[in-house]
């Protein structure tokens, strides 16, 4: 087995926590980002941490004149 060339491995993880930055914006719980990327839960909340320590805003997004639906049970039709 051949490791893989560094820069590969830094751009493939630099992708993948943009990916969990983004999917976290959008609303997305620890584990829900887990399943979606199937990683661990683990990793997921070391990469959220880590973008706060650098200052990536982590704000997250609210979709244009509705709340978060999930939180109150509320279905969508």
């Amino acid at each position: 087995m051949v490791a893989e060339e560094r820069a590969a491995y830094e751009d493939r993880s630099r992708q993948r926590r943009d990916r969990i930055v983004e999917l976290h914006r959008q609303g997305l719980k620890g584990y829900e980002i887990a399943r979606e990327l199937t990683i661990s839960a683990g990793l997921v909340s070391i990469r959220l941490k880590e973008a706060r320590s650098a200052g990536v805003d982590l704000t997250r997004y609210a979709a244009a004149g509705e709340g978060d639906h999930r939180s109150t049970g509320e279905t969508l039709s």
